[in-house]
């Protein structure tokens, strides 16, 4: 059976890497969201501009999932995603390793998103990940739909208890 590329998209602040860890781990399957990099390079490169943390994360997340893709494994990938920029990568990477696409889009009220948001900047937990902006300035290709991905997709309400042993049940039942 070839392995999966599960993407787990939508809006900052949408559920997006509490969802896709809590349904990784119930996979059992590597969770790579493209937050984690960004922090580690910022932790070891703390003067790297958010201009080249952007990509070089984006570029660290593509290549872990690839490995673990290469290896057979499946893998949930994380991050938001931008509208017919990230379609082509995502496509090649699954083309690449013989994966099937499947893709969870988190969803929830504009104004949802902003308190998340807010409670997340204030926090200070992730001073080089969290920073202000309002989700109403974000342009078209944020993700405010689901990617244009050839596979399965799921649309998930995130100000509503997630359901994960069904969430994980339909990601397993798409193969």
């Amino acid at each position: 059976m070839p392995p999966t590329l599960l993407v787990i998209s939508g809006l900052p602040a949408s559920g997006k890497t509490h969802l896709g860890s809590r349904l990784a781990r119930e996979l059992g399957w590597p969770f790579v969201s493209k937050d984690d990099y960004k922090a580690i390079l910022h932790g070891h490169l703390p003067d790297l501009t958010r201009a080249q943390a952007g990509p070089l994360s984006f570029e660290l997340m593509y290549h872990v999932a690839g490995v673990v893709l290469a290896a057979g494994g499946d893998v949930v990938l994380e991050t938001h995603f931008y509208r017919g920029v990230s379609e082509p990568k995502i496509e090649g990477l699954a083309r690449a390793h013989g994966a099937r696409l499947v893709q969870l889009f988190c969803e929830a009220p504009l104004d949802e998103l902003r308190q998340r948001h807010a409670a997340r900047v204030a926090s200070g937990a992730r001073p080089y990940i969290d920073l202000p902006f309002d989700h109403a300035e974000l342009p078209e290709r944020a993700c405010w739909t689901p990617l244009n991905l050839n596979g399965p997709l799921r649309r998930v309400e995130t100000t509503q208890p997630q359901d994960i042993a069904d969430l994980t049940r339909w990601v397993r039942d798409q193969g």
